[in-house]
């Protein structure tokens, strides 16, 4: 997937202590738990450079040595549940 992720300016991200995480969204007043992958990807997409979802599968895959294939599945369906929130959307 080709198409960028931009985090909603409405989202905003706690980690904690033990490399989790939480996002919360102020207009929605949905919270979202992260786990250490979930949280990767997210400072990825907050990172300033508006990253694919194919950038973040590459990401992924450097940062914690898993083939490509279960990256990509668990990164989709992260991100589906995070556009799902109106935590993140997907630019076309």
């Amino acid at each position: 997937m080709t198409m960028p992720v931009e985090k909603s300016p409405q989202t905003i991200f706690t980690p904690l202590d033990d490399g989790t995480g939480v996002l919360l969204n102020l207009e929605t007043r949905l919270y979202y738990s992260l786990n250490r992958t979930g949280v990767a990807i997210w400072q990825e997409i907050g990172r300033g450079i508006t990253p694919t979802v194919d950038d973040l599968v590459v990401a992924v895959c450097k940062r914690f040595s898993i083939d490509e294939d279960g990256a990509r599945q668990a990164t989709v369906d992260f991100v589906s549940q995070l556009v799902e929130f109106k935590m993140v959307r997907v630019v076309e």
